[in-house]
């Protein structure tokens, strides 16, 4: 019998899987356990000069890389091989094969290269390396072109040349057709091999058929350990080597690949699931690239047998490489067609009413209450999206057949809203044209959510509450607040629809504004929106009506605003007031005025009330008596949220006391922080009190205050906690309940008024910078 030899390629093919991200141990180990399992042939990986890397990866920059790997080790009894994807690399940056541990490269290349691919493979035999002949995609040759092709391959005489079955579709009895010509025309010396792909579980059979034949010539089987590969993966080196032994008295050993798989693959399947599915038994069948059929069951919007109709439309030209324009074209088709006239788009909505979106995301479940809290107030309309919530809901609103298909029994169909893609014999409260809602600045989208949103604006919204849109977490598993058993699992395919998510959302977000009430990975990469609320009390304890008093002949509010509106950081500013006279003059002043309840306690209140009805990210505090306050302080707060965001509660300032009096003033707070700046107590005494020798700094606050919403909804949940009675500070409120407040360091001051008074304070201050 001639020789039957194993290459296994688990380091090269299985870089598929993991972007051949394989630590310098793991190359170690299966390296090690290859040769203890005494595997005739081991291919390292490839070789790639531009996007290779010189450690830890199974995709090498040169050789040199790759000799690293076998430097002072011994490993005797396998060859070592590479393989080259035709103008990947550089075979003038070869070094001659007797300065290197490498036996053997494997050339790769498609029947478009052929013209050009054997004066490549002649400089790596005059290099002295064994050449492994590989010709992908062997079904793509006629008998005509492949026997013309064997004759060349005769005149270059490699070391082997292989049999190709790329996308696993390969029957028996073609598979003998090629083994048969190769044989019978291929010069003796020369090995004959075999690489397989598994889409429709026939590289073992395939594999065994051609180790039982009886050729003229030395045979390599490929494989890897565990099948790992590209999509279904390959034939199995454990499988092989048991077959093998079993029949032909081989000494190959199963352990230390069964160890491998148990101390690695195996983990590494459930992260990056490889081997048989819907999609690779498809591509097959359409003898066509497997990312066509991958692309459209990651979509996971149709049914298979959609699917396999939309595959019949790739053209044959076209199916030997991946084209994703085109397969993009022919899904984007198929999704938005319809039939027109079951359109009955009479879906309006009560303008005075917000919008609550409820997606699908697991940050449903952590933040239940919260969301019963928004729609027991009754100001929402709430929409569940492409799924049945958990909560009470106004419409269902679907756009993707699967899921509609499996809801549609648990739903009320009146309040169910259907695009016009999805296919059903039931009534529907109401069916829109999806290619009217689908596609924003140019962009096509099919995502539920964005579909929503864009249909929302169309319809005049000005803005979006959306709960459960998290994003996918591409390590989770389970991505759905439901027991959702179809999910995508491919990670490229969910960081894919992250990213068409967000440069999605973040146009929307230009023209409507988005509020997250739940954690989303996208809430930060949107643009952060930013308001400024002075509050403006008409009735002061202290001195009544003071937001209109005079100040060098213009009120104080005016001057207030007019500072403010010096930051550049703000998108918004406002007054906020109780009183109409305070509204009338604003409004007499173009001065964009909320009129709030006569009941808000403090400023925060009053800022609390305005976040009900206009949804920021963060709400600047000004205070209203501060008429020369410096733009920079509030610039200060919102730089300092823009680095933390959601991670502290609220943001505030502080300023070193120059003036020794102002530490016994019980007017000024006095703040103390810990060593991350971050508030640990405010009071009206000089705090902290000092029994060492050495002197104190003291800070004070100054009054500019950021707000996230969460703070002003917790804020306003509760009345005044008892610190917060005690020394009458409000910002004491989110320390007693256990929240943390950043502060921030500021060297501006300003100046309030608090009593009549303190007008001619403002005035000379005025007039000495030479002000009006």
């Amino acid at each position: 019998m001639n020789d039957i030899q194993i290459l296994d390629c688990t380091l090269r093919d299985g870089g598929y899987i993991n972007d051949w991200n394989f630590t310098n141990h793991q190359i170690d180990k299966i390296i090690y356990s290859l040769n203890k399992a005494n595997v005739d042939i081991i291919e390292c990986g490839y070789l790639n000069d531009e996007n290779g890397l010189i450690s830890n990866s199974t995709l090498f920059k040169d050789i040199d890389s790759v000799d690293r790997i076998f430097k002072g080790k011994e490993y005797k009894s396998s060859k070592k091989v590479v393989m080259i994807n035709f103008k990947d690399f550089d075979i003038d940056n070869l070094p001659n094969k007797s300065i290197t541990y490498i036996d053997g490269i494997r050339l790769a290349f498609h029947k478009k290269d052929l013209g050009n691919i054997f004066s490549h493979a002649k400089k790596i035999i005059e290099k002295g390396y064994e050449l492994y002949f590989q010709p992908m995609i062997t079904k793509n040759y006629t008998d005509l072109e492949f026997l013309q092709m064997l004759k060349e391959v005769n005149d270059l005489n490699p070391h082997a040349f292989y049999i190709v079955d790329s996308f696993g579709s390969m029957s028996l009895n073609e598979f003998s057709r090629y083994i048969n010509l190769a044989d019978n025309n291929l010069n003796e010396s020369i090995y004959l091999g075999y690489h397989s792909h598994n889409n429709m579980q026939l590289a073992f059979s395939n594999a065994i058929s051609l180790s039982l034949s009886k050729l003229n010539r030395n045979i390599i089987l490929d494989s890897s350990i565990y099948g790992i590969g590209r999509g279904a993966g390959n034939l199995n080196t454990e499988l092989i080597f048991d077959f093998m032994n079993k029949t032909f008295h081989k000494n190959y050993e199963t352990m230390p690949l069964l160890e491998i798989i148990d101390d690695f693959l195996n983990s590494l399947m459930h992260r990056n699931p490889w081997g048989f599915s819907p999609a690779q038994f498809l591509s097959a069948a359409f003898n066509c690239h497997p990312n066509y059929a991958s692309y459209l069951i990651n979509k996971n919007t149709k049914h298979i047998a959609e699917i396999n109709q939309m595959l019949s439309l790739i053209p044959e030209d076209k199916k030997i490489s991946f084209d994703k324009n085109l397969i993009e074209k022919i899904y984007l088709d198929n999704y938005v067609a319809s039939m027109k006239n079951s359109i009955s788009d009479d879906f309006e909505i009560d303008k005075d009413k917000k919008i609550l979106l409820i997606a699908s995301g697991t940050s449903i479940n952590d933040y239940e209450n919260l969301i019963e809290e928004k729609i027991k107030t009754n100001k929402y309309v709430v929409i569940s999206l492409n799924h049945k919530s958990k909560f009470d809901t106004d419409f269902n609103f679907f756009t993707n057949q699967k899921r509609f298909d499996e809801f549609v029994n648990q739903i009320d169909l009146s309040k169910s809203v259907i695009s016009s893609n999805i296919k059903t014999d039931k009534s529907v409260f109401s069916v829109f044209d999806l290619s009217e809602y689908n596609c924003f600045e140019n962009q096509i989208f099919i995502n539920v959510a964005l579909i929503a949103i864009n249909l929302f604006f169309k319809k005049n919204f000005t803005e979006i509450e959306i709960a459960g849109l998290d994003g996918y977490d591409i390590n989770k598993i389970e991505n759905y607040n439901y027991n959702e058993t179809n999910q995508v699992l491919d990670k490229k395919a969910l960081e894919e629809e992250n990213q068409i998510l967000l440069s999605n959302l973040r146009l929307l977000n230009e023209k409507i504004s988005i509020q997250f009430i739940t954690p989303s990975i996208f809430k930060n990469e949107l643009k952060l929106k930013i308001i400024g609320v002075i509050p403006a009390r008409f009735k002061s304890s202290r001195f009544e009506g003071k937001p209109l008093c005079i100040i060098n002949g213009i009120p104080m509010i005016k001057r207030t605003y007019e500072q403010a509106k010096k930051s550049k950081l703000l998108d918004e500013l406002i007054v906020a007031t109780e009183d109409e006279r305070i509204k009338d003059y604003c409004d007499k002043e173009n001065i964009p005025v909320i009129l709030t309840s006569d009941n808000c306690l403090t400023g925060t209140d009053r800022i609390a009330e305005v976040s009900k009805e206009k949804h920021f990210d963060l709400y600047v505090n000004i205070q209203g008596d501060e008429p020369v306050i410096d733009p920079k302080s509030i610039n200060e707060v919102i730089s300092e949220y823009k680095i933390h965001q959601e991670k502290y509660i609220a943001y505030n300032l502080y300023k070193i006391i120059d003036d020794e009096t102002e530490v016994t003033s019980n007017t000024i707070i006095k703040t103390i922080v810990n060593e991350k700046d971050e508030l640990m107590y405010m009071s009206r005494l000089g705090v902290p009190f000092n029994k060492s020798k050495n002197k104190v700094k003291y800070k004070k606050q100054v009054c500019v205050y950021g707000f996230t919403k969460k703070a002003l909804d917790v804020f306003s949940s509760r009345s005044k906690t008892i610190n917060e009675q005690f020394e009458d500070i409000e910002i004491l409120r989110f320390v007693d309940m256990g929240y943390t407040v950043k502060m921030k360091e500021t060297f501006v001051d300003s100046i309030a008024v608090d009593v009549p008074s303190d007008i001619k304070k403002v005035e000379t201050f005025l007039s000495e910078r030479g002000l009006n």
